[in-house]
């Protein structure tokens, strides 16, 4: 997906300028069994199985649902998540950036961020996966470092 068709529609439907924004994938998509090839049912069923498991334990407690490929864009003030790769609708989560932790970390192949808050008394995790092997994982490092940076007041 070209980054200027990105760019344009978040700044049709970002609340407020985006600095900067990555786009990545889910944890539930990244542990999905889908396109595991032409294994026999069993061997399907195992391996839904392990992957079901390691979606377990990665996951964080209060956990969001996200879409298949999230994208998170980071403005002066705020985050937003969107339904990616290419946002066509409003924010399904808007978070204040002075109201969130986040929890960067991964490997050479998988890097992931966990946006933690608990503004309003219930615990809520925002995860993003991104592929360190592709431009999604120079994005992710730069997103990173904007929300490490002091939000402006």
């Amino acid at each position: 997906m070209p980054s200027s068709r990105i760019d344009a529609a978040l700044r049709e439907l970002a609340p407020e300028p985006v600095v900067c924004w990555c786009n990545g994938q889910s944890l539930e998509s990244r542990y999905s069994s889908a396109g595991s090839g032409g294994a026999e049912a069993f061997g399907k069923l195992i391996g839904a199985g392990v992957l079901r498991h390691q979606l377990g334990r990665a996951r964080l407690p209060g956990a969001v649902p996200m879409p298949r490929f999230p994208l998170v864009a980071v403005g002066a003030s705020r985050i937003f998540i969107f339904d990616g790769p290419l946002p066509t609708q409003a924010p399904l989560a808007t978070i204040s950036r002075d109201q969130v932790r986040a929890v960067y970390g991964g490997s050479a192949m998988w890097r992931r961020l966990d946006l933690i808050t608990d503004a309003d008394g219930v615990p809520r995790c925002y995860t993003i996966m991104a592929s360190g092997l592709s431009g999604a994982g120079k994005r992710l490092e730069r997103l990173v470092a904007e929300l490490e940076q002091q939000p402006a007041a």
